[in-house]
């Protein structure tokens, strides 16, 4: 699958040691394909000195078990004020 602009999306906390994990090692966090992250939202530090990112992840490829905190979190459509 590649990425598409509808696609419905959660964020997701991954967690790096040394810095941000890539987007291989942020799928493998979270159990899915690395083409069921955006690629174009990346890898976001959250908070960088407690190792904590965030990623883009298609909604419909998540199961469950995550640990507390770590999402999923809803993706509203931003955009400025007017």
């Amino acid at each position: 699958m590649s990425w598409k602009a509808d696609t419905e999306a959660a964020l997701m906390i991954v967690k790096g040691k040394d810095g941000p994990p890539s987007l291989d090692e942020a799928a493998r966090q979270l159990d899915v394909a690395v083409e069921d992250l955006d690629p174009d939202f990346g890898v976001v530090a959250i908070d960088p000195d407690r190792g904590l990112y965030s990623v883009r992840v298609d909604a419909s490829k998540l199961g469950r078990g995550f640990e507390e905190g770590q999402g999923p979190f809803s993706d509203p459509d931003i955009s400025p004020m007017r």
